[in-house]
């Protein structure tokens, strides 16, 4: 039977991840070839967060300007997943001509109001142990 021709020098699937051992010359022995050690880029360490205080700063009505966006990965229940969507959906077809892609209303814009909506609840944080003395303190 023919041998299959793989493509280029990929290899098979399985020696992915693997490395070859080094080959040593015959000429100079492993232990008399000089040995030259990388350094690591040099990283600077991010400052220390101070300690949390039991005082709560006044929220802040927009964002920063060097505020940058992250991501959070979250887990809600699928129907607070499908509500998100559909509510958002809503909101952008409420609109009755087009909106400019950064001023359109997506799940994730209700989650950042929702968070300035936390923020500027009248809130003892000190007190809140978890999310059920946080649904009593915001009456839901």
């Amino acid at each position: 039977m023919a041998e299959r021709k793989r493509m280029g020098s990929m290899g098979k699937l399985s020696d992915f991840g693997k490395t070859n051992a080094p080959v040593q010359s015959e000429k100079q022995p492993l232990e008399q070839q000089p040995v030259v050690k990388e350094q690591p880029p040099a990283v600077e360490e991010p400052p220390q967060p101070e300690p949390p205080s039991k005082t709560i700063e006044a929220p802040a009505t927009s964002p920063k300007p060097e505020d940058r966006l992250t991501t959070v990965n979250i887990k809600i229940y699928r129907s607070q997943h499908e509500w998100l969507n559909d509510t958002a959906r809503q909101v952008r077809d409420n609109n009755e001509t087009p909106v400019p892609a950064g001023d359109r209303v997506y799940p994730q814009h209700l989650i950042q109001t929702a968070i300035e909506l936390l923020r500027s609840a009248d809130v003892d944080w000190t007190q809140v142990k978890n999310t059920e003395d946080l649904k009593r303190f915001i009456n839901l």
